[in-house]
């Protein structure tokens, strides 16, 4: 569960925090060892770890013609 109240009171300190970006290589947001949880729980696995056709439920569908 995300904890709003802190994040929003919360300001990763000088030099402490790291940019993340997801398996696409797209910058999220930045982080520090105290906050990574919580913001990188807003966002789904496979924006993370990334993921190919064998995560999607949809065939993919050929050319008709």
């Amino acid at each position: 569960m995300i904890n709003l109240d802190f994040l929003d009171f919360h300001q990763c300190e000088e030099g402490q925090w790291y940019r993340v970006y997801d398996a696409q290589n797209i910058y999220l947001c930045r982080v520090c060892d105290q906050c990574r949880e919580q913001k990188l729980s807003q966002y789904r696995p496979e924006i993370l770890r990334g993921y190919n056709q064998f995560d999607i439920d949809e065939p993919i569908e050929g050319d008709n013609e």
